[in-house]
């Protein structure tokens, strides 16, 4: 974040910029990176903890939690291409990236009732909640790709795409470092006031209090972004 905070205050001074702060402070562009960080900030802590609770704790395979998450990466192509494929342009931005970003929270917040066993975990919990962020994560991505470099020109164009990318790595790197250290605290929080708690269930007590705060991260987000896109005219 200090390594964050000095290049916004170098590329503020600089006369020739790398990253222009015209291209962050534009209300709509803004909204697009705001909305697309958000959600990578929860979904790597999903993919994290739907990874250590398949393995950890329902004994899958590496292979098997692999074939589990591909539902997940079905439904974002479905979600991008027959959903967000097919309306983006007829609708507005707003009206795609809104609903996804609660359709993704409604599918992390399904996940906050996992039980610390393995009886209908899949049918009842995983099938849902990987349809629901991945359909989320479909509708969000390709209008945020699209108003990240509207009305861009010349250099503007490629400093848009690149912050762009950029807020997708520091959203993914900034979701995995601060939901599994809160996932690691809150188990172990958990297990000093449950001493003969079984493992499992400490493991799964800090997945489902991360989980419901990513879930809370984009219900957030769609908040902000309503705020943001939503007004454009």
């Amino acid at each position: 974040m200090l390594l964050l905070a000095a290049f916004v205050a170098v590329e503020t001074r600089a006369s020739d910029p790398l990253l222009p702060m015209r291209v962050l402070l534009h209300r709509i562009r803004a909204g697009a990176f705001l909305s697309i960080t958000l959600m990578f900030v929860a979904m790597f802590g999903f993919y994290l903890f739907m990874s250590y609770y398949a393995q950890g704790v329902l004994g899958y395979s590496p292979v098997q939690t692999g074939l589990t998450l591909i539902i997940n990466a079905a439904a974002a192509l479905a979600g991008s291409m027959l959903i967000a494929g097919k309306l983006l342009g007829r609708v507005p931005p707003g009206a795609l990236i809104v609903p996804g970003l609660l359709a993704a929270a409604a599918g992390m917040l399904l996940l906050t009732g996992l039980p610390p066993d393995d009886t209908d975990v899949f049918v009842r919990y995983l099938v849902p909640a990987m349809v629901l962020t991945g359909l989320g994560l479909g509708c969000v991505m390709p209008p945020t790709a699209a108003l990240a470099t509207e009305g861009m020109r010349g250099h503007d164009i490629g400093a848009a795409a690149a912050a762009y990318n950029a807020a997708q790595q520091l959203g993914a790197a900034l979701g995995t470092a601060l939901l599994n250290t809160l996932a690691a605290s809150a188990g172990a929080a958990y297990l000093a006031a449950h001493r003969s708690a079984a493992p499992d269930a400490v493991a799964v007590h800090g997945y489902t209090t991360a989980l419901a705060v990513a879930a809370a991260v984009l219900a957030v987000a769609g908040c902000l972004t309503a705020a943001l896109i939503l007004r454009r005219r």
